[in-house]
């Protein structure tokens, strides 16, 4: 499971809902990572893109966007390597 709240930070909180949510995008991204699979790969990425950036009204609250903003930081980092042997 993925921790994305800082002791340090105070604020509104996550609501169960936006928990569970988050944490099927981490998944998303883990599996396809896990798969090597560049295509959902890529379309996790772009789907955790898409709601943290979305606009207000479309979304949950602000600490669910943070949390997903926080989640694209961590998957900027998920590439995977071209495999030369293929």
């Amino acid at each position: 499971m993925i921790t994305l709240a800082r002791p340090e930070c105070s604020g509104p909180s996550l609501s169960h809902d936006e928990v569970q949510r988050v944490q099927r995008y981490h998944d998303r991204l883990t599996r396809a990572l896990a798969a090597r699979d560049q295509q959902s790969l890529r379309r996790a990425k772009q789907r955790v893109l898409a709601a943290a950036y979305a606009p207000r009204r479309r979304i949950g609250s602000p600490a669910f966007r943070n949390a997903l903003r926080q989640l694209s930081w961590h998957m900027a980092a998920m590439l995977l390597t071209r495999d030369r042997a293929r």
